[in-house]
């Protein structure tokens, strides 16, 4: 009789970006039984309803795991729960099913381009019991073995995993179980507050039992799209023959945004792969404008003229429509007129190429503050403010001088928003020689951008619409 194996899409929401990982996932894994594991603990399950007619679906709310009595986590620093605890999905699942041979548990946010059934037959080839990315990190350059006090002698090396997926055989995966369960009992026996993540258990507890593990690597072209951070966007996702897995794997959104652009870890902000071009050959894929402004204001780029040139560039090159007038180059202003009415340390960075997302680098008008700008040549300009505030067109005018030097209010008209900025637009006609920007009510506002440019069917198209 053959093996018996099953591969485990762990989620807890569903969306497109999911929906394409389980798509994936499911193209390689043909001779296997799939199951997406869900975690319904709000009491909803957003899996589309012609999906749940065909698959094979486990509901693991968290009060099955509490049902079991498997600690929650830690009373220090108050980490618990299934992110914290990753073995705790596969646990509920090979304790209604111990009739699989092997299991493989894919969280929702890998991307799968790699043939599961084959690292199957591997393992059962060569009785290999657990496949995953070893961590080699030594316990005192671990973020988590302070976790590990108490149920293992931090004086000997603690094994440790990236589990984000990974393969146990039925034997190796009682074994966490049972493991934990004693952990368990340990905990509230002797009143510990801490409690072992599992990327230390998962690995540890198979290793100690003298079980055969093996390098996910082994199995792979690369992964260097593997890790625990950066995130990356579907459409960095290699094409072609290569095998390899990548996470994690997300939409534009406020994590991606982190991942790459502010925390630093193997991210585009960070050196090394400044230096060595990776970053400006992820922003050209991407190719979003956020991107290419947060890459543009980050020190290392900005304070080195070649490589802000290369962004700018780059983004010239690349962007359409809007996106391109945005980054387009634009009129000057006078910048020592500018600091005599408004409060900028960054004057610069406001008027710069590309926006900054930064709050430091924004310019505040303050209450009953005029800006005067001349736009100098004859032709039709817009000008395009951006900022956080929702309401800001509520705290000022954009009032332009016509041909009998008459100041007239201009309609301010609400552009896009790209992440947290919001652009506005003011479209002069061409007889419009200078405009002033006065700030209006009680109260003062910020800016993070403001530049000048030709008008353009796109931005003229925008901004009245």
């Amino acid at each position: 009789m053959g093996k018996k194996t099953a591969v485990l899409f762990k989620c807890h929401n569903w969306d497109a970006v999911i929906q394409r990982s389980y798509e994936r996932c499911k193209k390689h894994s043909n001779k296997s039984d799939f199951y997406i594991l869900y975690d319904n603990s709000r009491g909803t399950v957003e899996i589309p309803e012609h999906i749940q007619e065909v698959e094979n679906i486990f509901l693991a709310p968290y009060s099955e795991v509490e049902s079991l009595g498997l600690a929650w986590g830690t009373e220090i620093g108050n980490y618990g729960g299934y992110w914290y605890n990753g073995d705790y999905h596969q646990n509920l699942f090979i304790l209604n099913h111990n009739e699989y041979d092997y299991i493989c548990s894919i969280e929702n946010d890998v991307a799968v381009l790699n043939d599961l059934d084959s690292i199957f037959d591997d393992m059962a080839a060569r009785n290999i019991d657990a496949v995953y990315k070893h961590v080699e990190a030594e316990n005192h350059a671990w973020a988590h073995s302070g976790s590990c006090e108490g149920y293992y002698d931090l004086s000997q090396h603690v094994h440790k995993g990236l589990f984000c997926i990974s393969f146990f055989s039925r034997r190796a995966a009682l074994l966490i179980l049972k493991r934990r369960l004693e952990m368990s009992f340990l905990k509230r026996e002797k009143g510990l507050l801490t409690w072992p993540i599992g990327e230390a258990v998962m690995s540890h507890e198979v290793i100690s039992a003298g079980m055969r593990t093996e390098e996910l690597a082994h199995y792979c072209d690369s992964l260097r799209q593997y890790d625990w951070a950066p995130v990356y966007l579907e459409k960095e996702i290699v094409n072609g023959a290569e095998k390899t897995f990548i996470h994690p794997v997300t939409e534009m959104n406020e994590k991606f945004i982190v991942s790459n652009l502010v925390q630093d870890y193997h991210c585009m902000i960070s050196e090394e792969e400044i230096s060595n071009g990776l970053s400006r050959h992820r922003a050209r894929k991407i190719n979003d404008l956020e991107v290419y402004s947060r890459l543009f204001h980050c020190p290392r780029i900005y304070n080195n003229p070649v490589l802000r040139e290369d962004v700018v560039e780059d983004a010239r090159e690349l962007l359409t429509g809007v996106d391109f007038d945005l980054a387009s180059e634009g009129m000057s202003p006078d910048l020592i007129q500018a600091l005599t009415q408004v409060y900028s340390e960054f004057p610069e960075r406001v008027f710069a190429s590309l926006p900054s997302y930064e709050r430091s680098h924004s310019m505040f008008f303050d209450h009953g503050v005029v800006l005067p700008i001349s736009l100098g040549e004859s032709g039709a300009y817009t000008l395009v403010l951006a900022a956080r505030d929702p309401d800001l067109t509520s705290h000022f005018d954009v009032k332009g001088k016509d041909v009998a030097s008459h100041f007239e209010v201009m309609p301010v008209s609400f552009l896009l928003q790209k992440g947290e900025l919001r652009f506005y637009a003011v479209n002069f006609p061409a007889e419009c020689t200078e405009f002033v920007v006065e700030q209006k009510g009680p109260h003062g506002f910020w800016l993070n951008f403001m530049k000048i440019l030709p008008t353009t069917d796109a931005l003229r198209a925008l901004s009245t619409s």
